[in-house]
């Protein structure tokens, strides 16, 4: 992870980044293999290289991993896709993100069937609310509040949407094609007046 994208965690030093990124990576590896719901917080800090007392150092249940690891991994994209294209146009680092599900292709389909899904993907789509809304506040600054906020929950709820469809279809399309489907969403939320 750059500098930039630890932006978003300038609470947190590197340390614990390490730890966490460290058991990101175990999750991705073993639940790509297995069920997710039945990984153990044992088996993770094990395949982490890290002890549970560690890991609950970091997080209070596997649940809160699950759910603040993927919340963090969307504020540490918006913000090393910031760093790199701080005029940007786009509202949400979406062509990254679906890249990034792409590649964690089989752990991406098993997260979707995991009981915590749903309450993951409410957590992620409140962040993505929040990158939207901040990307309004610089992109159209004219605007009036509440008509960026309604449009930051049009852009995220529709992503998520994408998102979720994408998972069931078994990610059959490219990356490049989510991606130009979001742009379509988006640029009518953008034109409409």
């Amino acid at each position: 992870m750059s500098d930039s994208a630890k932006e978003g965690h300038a609470s947190i030093d590197r340390r614990t980044l390490r730890t966490r990124q460290l058991l990101a990576d175990a999750l991705i590896s073993l639940g790509a293999a297995g069920d997710v719901d039945a990984l153990e917080v044992g088996e993770i800090a094990s395949e982490a290289g890290v002890a549970r007392s560690t890991f609950y150092a970091h997080f209070a249940s596997k649940d809160d991993f699950l759910i603040r690891s993927y919340v963090n991994m969307l504020a540490a994209t918006e913000a090393a896709v910031r760093a790199h294209f701080p005029d940007r146009a786009e509202l949400l680092p979406s062509r990254s993100l679906f890249e990034h599900i792409h590649q964690a292709g089989a752990f991406a389909l098993r997260m979707a069937q995991s009981d915590i899904y749903p309450q993951q993907m409410a957590a992620g789509e409140l962040k993505l609310r929040e990158i939207a809304e901040k990307n309004l506040e610089r992109l159209k600054p004219e605007w009036p509040l509440d008509r960026r906020r309604a449009t930051a929950v049009y852009v995220a709820g529709g992503f998520v949407g994408l998102i979720r469809w994408w998972k069931q279809t078994g990610l059959k399309e490219t990356p490049d094609r989510m991606q130009a489907v979001f742009e379509q969403l988006t640029q009518s939320a953008l034109e409409a007046d």
